[in-house]
């Protein structure tokens, strides 16, 4: 199965095959379109760990089994006028994290300057789309979650916190944005589900048993093994990558007093942060752009390695990728992915047309 081609799914018929599964779960409409899209979206930036893929496992399934409020009645317990804490009832999480970066980009029109924290919600999946909401209204967005609880601390052994996201856009005077979005983990956990549905083994440092061995095998993370922090061993910068994740914790599940990725229901719940800055808060729009072009030019006006073509910005990559693939109107899905969505469409009596 490894190095095969995956089938290329219309854009469109993904899109409403997303909302009509939802939907018939229980999402309204709109709430089924905004999840789809934002779903579609980490495809269409080539983040497959985050997209489609998960659409019936992460969230028909919990929806199903009752962990997923459909029908959430999302209220602020604490409303300032430059910061705020959210109580999403239980939703899904992109039903959350949008209404909550809308509400820190309100604020910033405002203020200059917004942090929204969300506690009682949900897997809310790629980090770099809430982000990215802040960059049409000339803001830098930020956005982190809390993640399931599954990276050993280094030096660890056992699962003590979460697979935690930190994801920062900020507008360039390209045609693309700056955007940073990364777990804070070696790697996402869906680089191993991925790896896991091809066949292919992961390599060393993502991963290690109960015992403290690197596991290569991703079939075997389950039930004892751990993730290990960005950096993977202390010599190779673990206790970085395990500051920022309490840093996330700090600010998404100790701020909204919901709990931290070390003490929530681990893979079921989760606590946000979202931020919004107004640059010409700070200094006019055009001096930042320029300052911008600077810092790009020089960078990527170093030398470079013969194998290398371009120095990219991140960013850069994705934002190509994403208008290759909707000029294109597809994008690549597993065979076992397509199987699920089968399933799926008999089960709950939806249409399914996503094959030629």
């Amino acid at each position: 199965m490894s190095g095969a081609a995956e089938p290329l799914v219309s854009n469109a018929k993904l899109l409403a095959f997303g909302e009509a599964v939802l939907t018939k779960v229980g999402f309204s409409p709109d709430d089924a379109a905004l999840a789809s899209r934002i779903l579609l979206d980490a495809d269409l930036r080539g983040v497959a760990s985050h997209g489609m893929a998960h659409l019936v496992d992460f969230y028909v399934r919990r929806t199903q089994a009752g962990k997923v409020n459909p029908h959430p009645n999302m209220q602020l317990t604490s409303d300032q006028q430059a910061a705020a804490t959210l109580d999403a009832d239980n939703a899904l999480g992109f039903v959350a994290g949008h209404h909550a970066m809308g509400i820190a980009i309100e604020k910033a029109r405002a203020t200059g300057v917004s942090w929204v924290s969300v506690g009682n919600s949900t897997h809310y999946g790629a980090g770099a789309y809430y982000a990215m909401m802040a960059l049409e209204h000339d803001m830098i967005g930020f956005s982190m979650t809390t993640g399931g609880r599954l990276v050993a601390p280094p030096g660890g052994l056992g699962r003590a916190i979460g697979l935690n996201v930190l994801s920062v856009a900020a507008p360039t005077s390209r045609e693309w944005p700056y955007v940073l979005d990364m777990a804070t983990s070696v790697v996402a956990a869906g680089k191993l589900e991925i790896a896991r549905r091809k066949g292919e083994s992961i390599p060393e440092g993502w991963a290690q048993t109960a015992t403290g061995e690197p596991l290569t095998d991703p079939t075997q993370l389950h039930p004892d093994g751990t993730m290990l922090p960005l950096g993977g061993t202390p010599v190779h910068g673990a206790f970085k990558g395990f500051g920022l994740t309490i840093m996330v914790d700090i600010l998404t599940g100790a701020l909204s007093g919901f709990g931290t990725s070390a003490e929530i229901d681990a893979g079921l719940t989760a606590a946000h942060c979202f931020g919004a800055l107004r640059i010409d808060a700070f200094q006019p729009l055009g001096d930042y752009r320029e300052r911008m072009e600077r810092m790009i030019a020089a960078i990527k006006e170093t030398p470079r390695k013969e194998s290398v073509d371009e120095i990219m910005i991140p960013g850069e990559l994705e934002h190509a990728l994403a208008a290759e693939r909707r000029a294109d109107g597809r994008v690549p899905v597993h065979a076992v992915v397509l199987a699920g969505f089968h399933d799926a469409a008999e089960e709950l009596g939806v249409t399914y047309d996503l094959e030629d």
